[in-house]
């Protein structure tokens, strides 16, 4: 038998080679586990694996910190009637996890901004009502706001009533994404009610026929792919020449026991609105920007949550927008401060005051409660993206909700019934040279 003979540097070579292959066997046999670990947990993302952004704490004030999952207030709780008779909820509202009693409604901030600055954790104005009959209402329909609503356990199909206050654009920049839900999940046209305008520019149906026009080029391109039934708006434009001192609202919808009024309020220009939902002895009222007035408190006296839009101080919105004290005097003039709000709803007297459109921080916080606090000391929640809030006839909840961040719409109602209509393709066909060139693949 051959014995081979191997120098010390040899062995060396040899031992050391061995080691690298184990160690590189051992890496990759590590990096599967931790890819098959990091697929499970993807796999397994839910509401309630969620986590907040920061830590449960308080303000200087006493407060809750924003992003933290607890409601900002100090009493989550305003009992109506009597105390035995609130449900036990869950620490947050999970979509799909809990069902509206028949005379319950739950109204969630799915904006909650300001267009200065626009921010990842706050969407502009947005808020959806929801009741026990199964109706779901828009008011307003700002920028970031629809994947929030899509993520609320209701099917697109169902989110085709909107209420538009004004046409400042955080409060209409959603409708694209909203519009979108043609064919692939609202087969219906998406009903919308606002303000006709000064002039007839300045109202729904131009602003409408605007996102309708703009949108062209998206419809034709999937009309020979989707039904195009959902690619239509039905408008329903308010008009604000009938508002007066004697006829101080309109009633502009009713149906099915919900009735929602519209009322005039003064922001800017004329041809802003507010507005008043009522079902089943329990009420709401939305107000998004506004300069607060006598005629607007006798609109919403008496609810059970009024939302309000609430703004900081000049000296705080020219400091946290780096503006000049004379820019920011301007725009808050035409918005309500804390210190106005809170005499507000000492005038109203809502069971429960929510402000929103507010840049959320814990020292603005603390000084929006300490302005609100000099003329008010009801119950009151500042309004964070995804605050919700259960009335029924004898208590008001507030939570914060836990969705899937990455969810998809549960299955629709039934479509039968509906006219589901597919066109021809484009007459505006992609030239010849340019679609010889496609890669195809067989999948």
């Amino acid at each position: 038998m051959k014995k081979y003979k191997r120098s010390i540097p040899q062995v060396l070579s040899v031992l050391i080679l061995g080691c690298v292959l184990i160690s590189c066997q051992n890496t990759e046999s590590k990096n599967e586990t931790i890819e098959t670990q990091e697929t499970v947990a993807v796999s397994n993302f839910t509401p309630e694996n969620y986590r907040f952004p920061r830590e449960v704490g308080t303000t200087k004030g006493g407060y809750p910190v924003t992003l933290s999952g607890k409601p900002i207030t100090k009493n989550p709780l305003v009992i109506k009637t009597d105390e035995s008779k609130v449900k036990d909820y869950p620490e947050h509202f999970i979509p799909g996890n809990e069902f509206l009693a028949d005379n319950e409604m739950r109204i969630t901030i799915m904006g909650s901004g300001t267009p200065a600055p626009i921010r990842a954790a706050q969407a502009t104005s947005c808020v959806l009502v929801q009741l026990g009959n199964g109706d779901a209402f828009i008011f307003d329909i700002g920028s970031g706001t629809v994947g929030n609503l899509f993520s609320m356990g209701v099917h697109p199909s169902e989110l085709d009533k909107v209420f538009l206050t004004h046409f400042h654009l955080d409060h209409i920049g959603g409708i694209f994404p909203l519009f979108d839900a043609m064919g692939w999940a609202r087969n219906t046209p998406l009903r919308v009610w606002g303000p006709s305008g000064h002039t007839p520019e300045l109202g729904t149906a131009a602003f409408i026929d605007n996102i309708y026009g703009a949108s062209e080029w998206h419809r034709q391109s999937k009309q020979d792919l989707l039904p195009v039934e959902g690619a239509t708006f039905d408008t329903k434009e308010i008009d604000i020449s009938l508002f007066s001192l004697d006829n101080p609202q309109q009633l502009v919808y009713d149906n099915d026991g919900v009735k929602i009024f519209a009322f005039p309020v003064i922001h800017t220009i004329d041809g802003a609105l507010g507005y008043r939902l009522e079902w089943k002895g329990l009420s709401m009222s939305y107000v998004s920007d506004s300069e607060v007035s006598t005629f607007e408190a006798e609109q919403c006296t008496g609810v059970d949550v009024l939302i309000h839009e609430v703004m900081p101080s000049a000296e705080e919105f020219a400091k946290g927008n780096n503006m000049s004290i004379e820019a920011a005097r301007s725009v808050i003039g035409q918005h309500t401060t804390p210190s106005k709000l809170g005499y507000f709803l000492g005038l109203t007297k809502p069971s429960l005051g929510v402000g929103t459109h507010f840049k959320l921080g814990d020292d603005t916080n603390d000084a929006l409660f300490l302005g609100l606090r000099q003329a008010y000391d009801g119950p009151f929640l500042l309004g964070q993206d995804l605050s919700t809030i259960n009335i029924t006839p004898d208590y008001i909840v507030m939570r914060q909700t836990k969705i899937n961040l990455l969810a998809d719409p549960p299955p629709p109602k039934s479509q039968e019934g509906l006219k589901l209509t597919i066109k021809e393709h484009s007459d505006a066909e992609i030239p010849e040279w340019l679609t010889k060139t496609v890669i195809h693949l067989e999948e």
